[in-house]
Formats: structure tokens, C-alpha cells, sequence
């Protein structure tokens, strides 16, 4: 409801009032600058965007139909590379719809890009700008994105929400904007700062896909418009690799981001671990924590909570370890309660927890590392095999499967701690199954 009402307003903001009649209706002004005389009249312009657009799906094989149906979406998400969750993103009421295909995100120069572009040497077609809203209208800034090269401009609000801007002195400009909430943006611009700069930016890279959604069914099912970018979302990067640096060779920690927080720190950056006090962390931490990475056991109360009071200690990211030799993504509910979480939180099996236990209480340092290669879809799969999912009824097929998984996971140790644990369990199962079917016999 807050959303329609939100749109509605941003609507009858742009079209001066929506009751009036043509003929009555005054003239509509809105200010570009700061002088008292920085006012220009509103266009007769009504907005791009139609709310009633048939939302129908085309099929897979209708690449044309998916494409169009893309092109009349108001929403959308930004899926990024590392990133915990997707960020809501409204479209303008100007301008035209999102880039296709994967770009760098990066900040404009000066933040709020009022004027011209200092780091327009280095953006290409290839670049989605996002810019903090104030001091000019929608249309300056996106007009100085396009003539920066960029495809697309992201407005960060400077209030709680998001709604559709409207753009009167650039009704007709052939470029993508966009607009996310301020929390969510002045957490991106948070982890853009820290650095190190990456591409001759000054900040870090940030890499993923500006995606226009689709809900069917009165907003039961919302997904991307288009198949392919379905796929582009199903493989955005959601884990790494913990690395501990001690001298001995790499012992193979896998781990995997939560729905919530930040991305982890750059793979430079080395940072020293410590356990938490108490273990669980769900009172305030009774160790001195600042700037170190936290260790964390599972149970006792939300992760959020434990995130909580990491971040409260100072910690710069939050390790959990879990109870079982599978991992998963941690979630919240509900999401924005996440929002105030500005830390990486990932999760580390039972075996790696540990690992670092043991180095924690020394002077080595450990880094994160993004893998595309460790992600939740291997790692779901595996949870199920351990909850006695998947396996085959046989006992002669279920000790093949695991042959054929043993290969596929060498070199990856908690993988192969998992599946043991797994396998155990199926064996017994089975063997229960074939005890249950003699006594019946």
C-alpha cells in the first residue's frame, strides 16, 4: 500500500495536480539552483512509466517479447557480485529502462554529480554511476552521467524510502535512472570507500547487473524480466575462500556470505582473528574486539543479534561457525532489520570453526577471498545429502553415488567432511531399511 501511495504522490508531482482540469491548472515550477531566481517551468510532460502495463510472461524462446516486457518495468533489483542481497532499485519517471548485461558501479565525482564528472576519463558504456541525491535536479545529474559515457545513473535518496523521480528538465533524454534507498546506498558507498581503489577508481569495485523485475499473478511471483538475466542472477557471487597465512599450506576453508551485511574485505587485506566472549555472542562482548574479525559459535539466539553485538565491539567482520559440516546462508526476517548491519557476516563449517579457533589464539591473520566456485547451490545440495535427501534406496548405488561425489569433491575438504557425514548417515538408514524389511519378511 505505502508503495501505490508513494507512486501516486511521485505521479501527481510531476503532472502538477492531478485533479486539475487542463485549463485551470497554474503554471508548475521547480528550482535547479540555489539563487532565488533559479526556477524554471514545469513541461507538459506526463511520465514514462505505465503502471498498468500487461505484465504477462513471454516465453523463453520469445526473446522480443521478453525484451519488451522488460522495457515497461517501474522496479527492479540490483543483483552485485558479493553483495548479501539484492537492493530494490525504482525506475524514474524519465529516461528509458535498464542496461542490459553486467557493469561496474561506480561513484560519481564529486558524490552528488552536480557538475562535470572528474572521474569521466575512466567511465565507459561499460559503468552505471551512482550519485548521492541534493544540491541539482534528477535530470542534471543524469544528463552529466550520459556525458560521461556511463549507461545508467542510480540516485542515492537522502531520506528513508525510495519512489520514482521525476524529471521535468529532462523529460526526453534516451538514458536509465534509477533511484535506491539511503541506507542501502550509504552502505555500498561505505564499502566503496574502504578501499583499496581498483581501475584507476577511487574505490573498490563493485560489479553486477541493474535488472528490471516482473511480478505475476498480482505480485505473487516476481523474478526477472528476462530469462537470461534469471540466469545472471542465479550465478551472482555468494562465497570465497578463508585464507589463513601461517606459513603452512592452505587448509581449504570454504565460506558463505549471509542474506545481510556487507561484502567481505578485499583479498589484501589481512586481518587478525579472535573468538568471541561469550562464544555465542548474544550479550555485549566482554573481549576487546576492535578492528579484528570475530568468531563466532552458532545457536543460542538470530544471527542478526550476533552481528549486533559484534559490530557494536568494533569487529570488522563476523565469522559463524557452524554445528554441523555443511553451511548455509545465514537470513533475517524481516529484512531491514539487516540494514543496520555494516559488517561482512559469513558462515564456516564445523570443521573450519576449528581451525580458526586454533589460530585465533596466535598472531596469524587470515583474508577472504571470493570463489564463484563456492556458492549455495553446491553447498544446498550438500545439506540435503547430510539430511538423508538425494541418496539412491540401494546400498550398493548409495556407496557408488558417494565414489562418484569423492571424486568430484577433491580438493575441497569440507566438501569431503561433509559428505562422510552424509554418507554415514545413509548407510545406516539403509541398513535400518533393510533390518525394518527382514522382520517384516
Amino acid at each position: 500500500m505505502i508503495y501505490f501511495l508513494k507512486t501516486f504522490i511521485s505521479l501527481c508531482l510531476v503532472i502538477s495536480a492531478c485533479s486539475a482540469e487542463e485549463s485551470d491548472r497554474p503554471v508548475s515550477r521547480f528550482k535547479i539552483g540555489l539563487g532565488d531566481d533559479d526556477w524554471l517551468a514545469l513541461p507538459e510532460v506526463f511520465s514514462n512509466l505505465d503502471f498498468t502495463a500487461d505484465s504477462t510472461p513471454a516465453t523463453e524462446e520469445d526473446l522480443q517479447g521478453q525484451m519488451r516486457l522488460r522495457a515497461t518495468r517501474f522496479w527492479g533489483r540490483l543483483y552485485l557480485d558479493g553483495w548479501p542481497q539484492p537492493i530494490q532499485y525504482f525506475r524514474a519517471h524519465f529516461g528509458t529502462d535498464a542496461p542490459f548485461g553486467k557493469k561496474h558501479f561506480v561513484f560519481a565525482e564529486p558524490r552528488d554529480a552536480c557538475d562535470p564528472l572528474t572521474n569521466s576519463h575512466l567511465i565507459t558504456p561499460d559503468h552505471i554511476v551512482i550519485a548521492n541525491r541534493g544540491r541539482c535536479t534528477y535530470g542534471s545529474k543524469a544528463k552529466l552521467a550520459l556525458a560521461a559515457n556511463a549507461s545508467a545513473i542510480i540516485i542515492v535518496n537522502n531520506e528513508p524510502g525510495i519512489e520514482h523521480l521525476p524529471g521535468p528538465d529532462a523529460h526526453d533524454i534516451d538514458f536509465a535512472i534509477g533511484s535506491i534507498s539511503q541506507q542501502e546506498g550509504n552502505l555500498l558507498e561505505t564499502f566503496y570507500d574502504e578501499g583499496p581503489g581498483e581501475l584507476g577508481f577511487a574505490g573498490r569495485q563493485i560489479m553486477g547487473y541493474m535488472t528490471p523485475i516482473n511480478c505475476e499473478n498480482m505480485g505473487a511471483k516476481c523474478v526477472p524480466a528476462t530469462y537470461a538475466e534469471r540466469e545472471f542472477a542465479k550465478n551472482i557471487v555468494d562465497g570465497g575462500m578463508v585464507h589463513v597465512h601461517n606459513g603452512k599450506e592452505d587448509v581449504g576453508i570454504e565460506y558463505l556470505i549471509a542474506h545481510f551485511g556487507t561484502k567481505v574485505a578485499h583479498v589484501d587485506s589481512k586481518l587478525s582473528v579472535i573468538m568471541a566472549k561469550p562464544p555465542q555472542a548474544c550479550t555485549a562482548l566482554q573481549k576487546e574486539v576492535k578492528g579484528k574479525v570475530v568468531l563466532v559459535r552458532r545457536g543460542g539466539c538470530p544471527f542478526v543479534q550476533k552481528a549486533e553485538m559484534v559490530q557494536a565491539a568494533g569487529g570488522v567482520a563476523m565469522i559463524v561457525g557452524s554445528l554441523n559440516s555443511y553451511i548455509l546462508r545465514m537470513g533475517v526476517e524481516p529484512r531491514w532489520k539487516g540494514l543496520n548491519t555494516a559488517i561482512p557476516v559469513v558462515m564456516v563449517s564445523k570443521r573450519a570453526y576449528s581451525i580458526l579457533l586454533a589460530e585465533s589464539y596466535g598472531s596469524n591473520q587470515i583474508s577472504f577471498e571470493e570463489n564463484a566456485a563456492v556458492n549455495s547451490t553446491t553447498w544446498e545440495f550438500v545439506e540435503k545429502l547430510n539430511n538423508g535427501q538425494g541418496w539412491p534406496r540401494s546400498a550398493a548405488y548409495i556407496k557408488k553415488k558417494f565414489e562418484e561425489l569423492q571424486e568430484e569433491y577433491k580438493g575441497w575438504p569440507d566438501r569431503l567432511a561433509a559428505l562422510n557425514d552424509a554418507y554415514a548417515v545413509a548407510v545406516e538408514k539403509g541398513d535400518k531399511s533393510a533390518t525394518n524389511v527382514k522382520s517384516e519378511l
